[in-house]
């Protein structure tokens, strides 16, 4: 799914705040945040994870998922049902609710505000988005030699008014996507942001540049113009004519939920109207210490545990008695996400120089990365696979995953520059100007290298200009993480798959055709233990190339007020903000204490 800063991310998970002020339904309001500035709401082009929740909270997909699962489980969303799939894999049949309708809170695209329902075309559209190649759309590794005739729809001029038959409308609620080969993990990218429906009214009204900024939906909330301030904060509120939803019933959560959330609490919110709050503020803070003082005041819902302020926090593994005394509760779990440092393997100097990457790799300092930024909050990455998917070796150690200066200068020499002589200053492309961390983060790396005598220059900037000079192969190096999009190894070693190179998810642009055929070789095979083999082989084998400089795979320490009730640990997907719920009578009596 996603791109995401290097900072502590995958601990950012969803938190609300709600504020009393006339009545209880009219202004309850859930407050969340993120660490970045938002990209337009095109679904075809959004890379970023931050971009992705909002946009979540605004719009639907054919499926989403279970909230109270203790696993990630698909079910229906604008789908009616699940799809029905031909006994060969190859064929599915999709059908759609009649419900769900576009919602433009200007009434400009659907002049009385309640447009028409989402219908099968809507779909077609968002998926031909994607495959044309006048849009560079982000998503578009999604789809790429998946389905029949796309590629060549595609190539043919990107007809619109041509019918794909991989991707076609049956009628006007009825979805047929047929396969070139049986590809079972097909079926997640139909729950990703990437395919959201667009309606074509929306793009013809604003034109193809602007539409963008004008999100119209079928979600729970709708963008509002007037209080959202670009840059500062996006205001979402409750859709009036959203279909509505129940929150789940207790006995669809699973054991660790039940736990976390408590068995009295699932029952008595099971059956309830969705959403819960009518006002979702997504403020845009950049610097963790805002954040931070903001929690501690009583303004958010949850927080994050910033690094500076761990040790003060936690204490022995628990969560300290200041914190405890304020009702505040700690959950820990861990997150399908890596952490790296990429090459631009377009330029020669790293493609063709893999002694260089091992060097550089040997000799940025992980274990003192990991306890001076993560406070030890993390697992170190040996591949680019987590703890939790299939492929991921537990016993398996990356020979040039670990700290070895002395080796690093050897094969530094090896490669033709011995303490860094004839080298050119390597630019390190910044993400934000104004996080205190990252920039942290890219002076270590900066120290690092100096230690073995490279020199690299940091380039500021902010993270839409980061996703552009990436998509743009316009960078030489940075660091980033990627969060799981959908659970299967395969949305992790797609980040090294050749044909993805920018602006698809392989942002390294490397290409190595032993790797893509082990890739593709799993790509077919539904999830065993031989696919497994094949993926853990693949992951090694980019791992020893030094693809990337592996960082780490994160714990989210997620901390929570006493008034939230139903928050639920999410990984993957979007669109929860609908679930929050708090006691608004607690948070009046504990806010700021």
């Amino acid at each position: 799914m996603k791109r995401v800063l290097v900072v502590l991310i995958a601990m950012l998970m969803v938190f609300g705040l709600y504020a009393a002020g006339g009545t209880e339904k009219e202004e309850k309001t859930l407050n969340r945040y993120v660490i970045a500035k938002l990209t337009p709401f095109d679904p075809a082009q959004i890379g970023d994870l931050y971009t992705h929740w909002v946009l979540g909270d605004i719009m639907e997909n054919l499926y989403e998922y279970k909230y109270t699962a203790d696993t990630y489980q698909l079910e229906p969303a604008i789908a009616e049902s699940m799809p029905e799939v031909s006994a060969d894999g190859l064929v599915y049949t999709i059908r759609l609710r009649k419900d769900a309708y576009f919602y433009d809170p200007l009434k400009e695209v659907f002049p009385k505000g309640k447009g028409r329902a989402v219908n099968a075309h809507d779909f077609v559209l968002s998926v031909k988005r994607l495959a044309d190649p006048a849009n560079e759309a982000n998503g578009w590794w999604l789809f790429d030699g998946w389905i029949k005739g796309l590629n060549e729809w595609a190539e043919a001029g990107s007809d619109y008014s041509q019918t794909v038959e991989g991707f076609k409308a049956l009628d006007d609620y009825t979805i047929q996507m047929t396969l070139t080969a049986a590809y079972p993990q097909i079926l997640y990218t139909l729950a990703m942001s990437y395919t959201f429906p667009v309606a074509q009214e929306a793009i013809d009204y604003y034109g193809v540049e602007e539409f963008a900024n004008y999100p119209i939906g079928t979600g729970a909330y709708y963008y509002d113009y007037e209080e959202s301030i670009p840059g500062s904060q996006h205001v979402l509120l409750a859709n009036p004519t959203w279909r509505g939803k129940t929150f789940p019933a207790a006995s669809e959560a699973g054991p660790l939920v039940t736990a976390k959330v408590g068995a009295d609490t699932l029952k008595e919110y099971e059956g309830q109207e969705l959403p819960f709050c009518n006002k979702v503020v997504w403020y845009v803070i950049e610097e963790s210490s805002v954040q931070w003082l903001k929690f501690l005041n009583g303004e958010l819902d949850g927080s994050t545990i910033p690094k500076d302020n761990y040790e003060s926090t936690v204490v022995n593994g628990e969560l300290s008695k200041e914190m405890m005394d304020k009702g505040i509760t700690m959950d820990v779990n861990g997150t399908l996400d890596v952490t790296y440092q990429f090459f631009n393997m377009d330029l020669p100097l790293f493609r063709d120089n893999p002694k260089l990457r091992k060097a550089m790799s040997l000799a940025y300092n992980n274990p003192k990365v990991e306890e001076i930024f993560y406070n030890n909050r993390c697992i170190a990455a040996q591949t680019l696979l987590p703890p939790g998917l299939g492929g991921y070796d537990p016993d398996y150690k990356n020979p040039y995953a670990r700290y070895d200066l002395e080796e690093a200068k050897k094969l530094l020499t090896e490669a033709g520059f011995p303490n860094g002589e004839g080298l050119p200053v390597i630019k390190y492309q910044m993400y934000s100007n104004t996080s205190t961390t990252h920039k942290q983060m890219v002076e270590f790396f900066i120290e690092n290298m100096a230690a073995i005598g490279i020199k690299i220059e940091a380039v500021p900037g902010d993270w839409p200009t980061f996703i552009e000079a990436i998509d743009n192969h316009n960078i030489e190096m940075g660091g980033l993480a990627w969060g799981a999009d959908y659970p299967d190894a395969q949305n992790f070693l797609q980040l090294n798959y050749g044909p993805n190179e920018a602006p698809g998810p392989n942002n390294a642009n490397y290409k190595n055709a032993a790797f893509d055929a082990l890739y593709e070789e799993g790509a077919y095979m539904q999830q065993s233990p031989e696919r497994d083999a094949i993926y853990s082989k693949a992951a090694q084998m980019s791992a020893e190339d030094v693809t990337w400089i592996m960082g780490v795979h994160r714990l989210s320490y997620a901390l929570e007020q006493p008034w939230l009730k139903t928050r639920v640990f999410r990984d993957i997907g979007a669109g929860y903000s609908k679930y929050y719920d708090v006691d608004v009578a607690e948070r009046s009596e504990k806010a700021g204490r």
